[in-house]
């Protein structure tokens, strides 16, 4: 096999009848039977043996060491051209040509190359006031630097499209030949920095099907005709396609906030008031990017990053990115597929604090087979305004332990600000068990904010944001938004060690709970949110207190006729603190505001419910079924006197809650109701260009 420079630059896999040609400034030198390049650059150094370390980057399977931090460099555009022959040494590359640049070249046209590596003291920089595509039958490898950078009146494309997905083989920190991607190793600096969009807006109202313009919360900055948006569901779970009903619609005109559309929308999208101030339009996603990096529908590449220089990264596009393979599982007779481990949208891998001031802004990453942004055990990374639609497996996440008994592989300083998971799928949807658009994964000093989680599917325990079983990460975690999952707005499965805080959260017409609280023993304090018209309720209580005990303190919790209970308790796996529900207003629920559902196999139920105001019917209910309760006590709002709720005894008339009452003693004195006055943003955060 013919290698280049430290053996780490092999040509793809070929037929006997053709051949990769190296090309680059030199001259072409035989090697004990080998290929390698004797280049004529000044410095340049030349090994034919095996592999040879790169300073600063990643060996042996050990993440990148840290580095000093760097300011963006100047781009440099005074470079040879590559269409110029003569920088090729007469031929410019081809097809079947296996790429390496060491010096400074910029690409004016269109390229297609069979591979590509970027050298240390090499640059590719694509050039700004043209459109060029670079097309690359195998990997493309930036240990120098790549950088997309066009004006707003052009568009830089790389793409891979001839990939097999059936050759990847996954794994971490080594360039795999057969597994065809951009990656970027070393010192190696990627610059994808396009012209700035605004990432999303809402919609000013409903949206009716037929309608051909959308008038938008605000004007959106740098949307253009013929961008491509996707207009997320926000019906009730009430209708057939409640979570599903998407529309994908190309850009006719802009107008300020006015939207006009190449053809009519196919679904309604209502506007909800939820209460407490938060009404919601449909989230109208501009999926569009002048800076693209593309697989194909049926072979999909992947960006992974262990470069100890941090990427700056604005503004991108990646389709069809996160290969799968066929797994050892069937479904109703057929092979399932399975994520590649390690190749995924947008993979920063083992970086540890030489990732700490990357910022990802305004980049999307669509109709990916498997996770679409991963930080994982990389610190220090700023996810702004970025997308992710139509992505399979969890959208935003790293890897966590694979049980209770290994340690924790943390990712700290991780910041989600105004993000958008929308539509995560998995195959075959029945076994996507805790399926999630935000997996909160373990770390310190991480946080979410004003981001949307919208169309994720799957099964039992799937959410828009997860708090994982096996990875427990202390997370900020205010105004974020939850609608029209298949399941959960919130799920938790933690037996957790630390207190966690939620404010501000709001979840509405979700197919399952607004928020499932779970696993054994953990401390929550939830407070200040809205939990609108979810089909199976508001709230779902499986754990009880580690410590503190979990609190659910000035809530709005409104059924809007879509569930039987505003709040469940379910089973309870073991004894613990008391959860509370205080200050907060039930309402629209069909049976009852709060139902004692504890479970004969697990331990009873231990709750207060003070101070809140209810709609119309019972407050409370006790299922006849569930143990007698270790402690349920009861103080409604503009009332001073508590009373315990207990079985009835046999014979005896149970009343409207189906139990019987006595006096008891609150352990806090009455409060007045406390509902939330929620704002929330109606569009991403402002973004922009790359200084430097």
């Amino acid at each position: 096999m013919e290698q280049s420079v430290n053996g780490r630059h092999r040509r793809p896999l070929l037929g006997r009848r053709r051949m990769l040609t190296w090309l680059a400034v030199g001259t072409v030198t035989a090697v004990g039977g080998g290929v390698v390049l004797r280049q004529s650059l000044a410095g340049a150094a030349v090994t034919p043996g095996g592999p040879q370390p790169i300073q600063g980057s990643p060996v042996h399977g050990q993440p990148a060491q840290a580095a000093p931090a760097q300011a963006p460099p100047v781009l440099d555009e005074s470079g040879r051209k590559w269409s110029d022959a003569k920088g090729w040494g007469g031929k410019v590359p081809g097809p079947g040509s296996a790429v390496r640049i060491t010096d400074k070249v910029v690409l004016d046209t269109d390229a297609r190359v069979g591979s590509l590596l970027i050298d240390t003291g090499g640059s590719l920089v694509f050039a700004k006031d043209r459109s060029p595509t670079l097309e690359s039958g195998g990997n493309v490898e930036v240990r120098g630097i790549l950088a997309l950078a066009p004006d707003s009146a052009h568009t830089h494309t790389l793409r891979f499209p001839d990939i097999d997905e059936r050759r990847f083989q996954g794994g971490g920190m080594t360039v795999v030949d057969t597994d065809t991607g951009l990656w970027v190793t070393g010192r190696g600096y990627l610059r994808l920095d396009g012209a700035p969009r605004t990432a999303w807006v809402r919609a000013a109202g409903g949206l009716k099907a037929g309608d051909t313009a959308v008038r938008l919360a605000a004007a959106p900055e740098g949307w253009q005709v013929g961008d491509e948006l996707a207009v997320t569901p926000t019906a009730p779970p009430s209708a057939d396609d409640f979570s599903s009903a998407y529309d994908l619609v190309t850009v006719q005109r802009i107008d300020g906030p006015t939207v006009t559309l190449a053809a009519p929308l196919q679904h309604a999208h209502p506007q909800v008031n939820a209460g407490g101030g938060a009404v919601f339009g449909a989230e109208v996603l501009n999926l569009t990017r002048n800076v693209r990096i593309e697989g194909a529908e049926q072979g999909r590449a992947h960006v992974h990053l262990t470069s100890s220089r941090p990427a700056d990264l604005r503004h991108a596009a990646l389709r069809y990115v996160g290969p799968r393979a066929v797994g050892k599982e069937s479904w109703n007779g057929q092979p399932v597929t399975e994520p590649v481990l390690g190749r995924y949208g947008l993979h920063f891998h083992m970086l540890l604090d030489t990732s700490r001031g990357t910022v990802v802004e305004g980049v999307v990453v669509r109709d990916a087979g498997s996770h679409a942004f991963v930080p994982h055990n990389s610190h220090g990374i700023t996810f702004r305004g970025c997308i992710s639609h139509n992505t399979w497996e969890d959208a935003y996440w790293w890897d966590g332990p694979v049980d209770t008994r290994n340690p924790q592989v943390p990712s700290d300083d991780i910041a989600y600000q105004g993000c958008v998971a929308s539509r995560t799928v998995f195959e075959p949807n029945p076994r996507g068990y805790r399926l999630t658009g935000f997996s909160l994964g373990a770390g310190t000093g991480s946080s979410a904010r004003d981001c949307v989680a919208v169309g994720v599917q799957g099964a039992t325990g799937a959410s828009g944001y997860e708090w994982p079983e096996n990875s427990e990460g202390v997370w900020t975690f205010e105004n974020c938004l939850a609608h029209n999952n298949l399941e959960d707005g919130i799920f938790v499965w933690q037996n957790s060690e630390h207190a966690h805080t939620v404010t501000g959260f709001a979840a509405y017409h979700n197919g399952g709970w607004g928020i499932e609280h779970g696993a054994y023993l953990n401390d929550f304090a939830y407070s200040a949110s809205v939990l609108y018209g979810n089909a199976a309720g508001g709230i779902a209580v499986h754990a009880l207190g580690r410590d503190r005990g979990t609190g659910f303190d000035g809530l709005l919790i409104d059924a809007a006729g879509q569930s039987d209970y505003a709040v469940a308790t379910l089973k309870h796996q073991l004894d613990g603190e008391p959860v509370t529900l205080s200050r907060s207003r039930l309402t629209g629920y069909r049976k009852a505001g709060v139902a004692f559902r504890a479970t004969a196999d697990g331990k009873p139920d231990d709750i207060a419910v003070l101070d809140c105001e209810f709609g119309d019917g019972p407050e409370l209910w006790l299922d006849p079924d569930a143990p007698a309760p270790k402690q349920i006590l009861f103080r409604k709002a503009g009332q001073s006197q508590t009373v315990a709720l207990t079985k009835p005894a046999p014979g005896l008339a149970a009343g409207p809650w189906n139990a019987a009452t006595g006096p008891a003693n609150a352990p806090t004195p009455p409060r007045q109701v406390a509902l939330p006055a929620l704002k929330f943003t109606d569009s991403a955060p402002r973004t922009g260009r790359v200084t430097g």
